[in-house]
């Protein structure tokens, strides 16, 4: 699509000009509230917001540390903060522990099978029943599924599905291992939607070792489906992996490719997710995904909730997962 190029290569004032496009767009398509999330996955204080409670909506792995894909940015290393739930009965305990811990939800996830899926399928009853019976609200994290899954977390009413969406072949085997390219990752949003499961494509930004490689692809890839909500994210180069000295995306970089989804999906809640560096790059990125156009921030900055006062926006700030924001944007129509 012409505008994705177009954000992603332009210079000077005709980037202003897309900046001040993007802005526009999300303000009459959406209204002027920008939502912003601190579920306590993270320890977070801020003037604005305190999350202390990580029970509030934590993120737990059903493969505990084990992950048979080992791609390069991770290896693994993020499942070492989840909480290890490798059994369903061990699920259903860790649910209940987090619900009698004033927790309102849970991210479920864990480490990928060869082919790219994460191992759900001994655990779908149990997530039907943590819905049914503990009442929490449940994000997983997929990985590519086949239709008797997707099936099975509509069955079971998830609130939403997460899966990473890579727009390049290379990348896709030789970051993350996973043969079957692009097609299957397309065949995975189209079961989401046969099935009528809510779910949430991730764009990693500098996934390809700090390379803008193959993200304008994931964004025309995800426009031309359904999602609820749209996260952008950015590399976070991990100590002991083999990306760990890489140089990440700059935020005029993030931020680009947050523009180009801003102009390809109009109407699509966007969010800036918890991946992304710290520091001053946070800030800065912060800033610019306001300028284009986003709906939401995961842990949003000092410097990105006073800017967004003084683009007059009504921050609202929710300690649950980001990927619930379609809710709140659908609430506000």
């Amino acid at each position: 699509m012409r505008d994705i190029g177009r954000c992603l290569e332009a210079k000077g004032g005709e980037l202003q000009r897309l900046y001040g496009e993007g802005y526009s767009v999300a303000r009459r398509g959406f209204s002027d509230q920008i939502h912003l999330y601190a579920p306590g996955m993270v320890h977070f204080e801020s003037s604005f917001h305190v999350a202390r409670n990580p029970l509030r909506f934590p993120a737990v792995s059903v493969t505990g540390t084990r992950c048979q894909l080992q791609c390069e940015h991770c290896k693994g290393r993020l499942l070492e903060e989840m909480i290890p739930a490798t059994t369903p009965g061990r699920l259903y305990e860790v649910c209940a522990e987090v619900k009698a811990s004033g927790g309102g939800g849970v991210l479920i996830s864990g480490g990928s099978a060869p082919d790219g899926s994460v191992p759900l399928d001994g655990f779908l009853p149990t997530i039907s029943r943590v819905k049914k019976e503990i009442g929490l609200e449940v994000v997983v994290h997929t990985g590519l599924v086949h239709a008797d899954v997707a099936r099975a977390l509509a069955s079971a009413e998830i609130d939403a599905a997460m899966i990473d969406v890579i727009g390049s072949d290379e990348t896709l085997r030789g970051v993350y291992h996973v043969e079957g390219g692009l097609a299957a990752l397309e065949r995975t949003l189209d079961t989401f939607e046969e099935a009528g499961v809510e779910y949430v494509p991730h764009i990693v930004v500098g996934l390809d070792n700090g390379a803008i490689k193959g993200e304008g692809r994931a964004v025309e890839l995800i426009s031309r489906h359904s999602p609820a909500a749209v996260v952008v994210v950015a590399l976070m180069p991990l100590e002991h992996t083999p990306m760990e000295h890489i140089i990440p995306p700059t935020p005029e970089a993030v931020s680009r490719v947050i523009l180009a989804a801003r102009l390809a999906m109009p109407t699509t809640p966007l969010l800036l997710g918890c991946a992304r560096p710290k520091g001053e790059a946070k800030s800065r990125l912060d800033v610019l995904a306001i300028d284009a156009g986003v709906n939401g921030i995961a842990y949003p900055s000092e410097e990105g909730f006073e800017h967004a006062l003084g683009r007059g926006l009504k921050p609202q700030i929710h300690d649950e997962c980001c990927a619930l924001m379609y809710r709140h944007i659908r609430g506000a129509r």
